[in-house]
């Protein structure tokens, strides 16, 4: 794993970790948006190849 990947994974750790404390839903909701664009960065990044 690369080390924008490491940190990436970090990131969405925390948020996913914030959002099991947290039970305002406007607050729930943008946690996953900014966990989808992270995911979104890491698939980005290393792409699956083609077959």
């Amino acid at each position: 794993m690369c080390e924008k990947c490491a940190e990436l994974d970090e990131k969405i750790t925390h948020y996913k970790t914030l959002a099991a404390r947290l039970t305002d839903q406007q607050t729930l909701d943008g946690i996953a948006r900014l966990i989808a664009e992270h995911q979104a960065e890491k698939q980005a990044l290393h792409p699956e190849p083609k077959e």
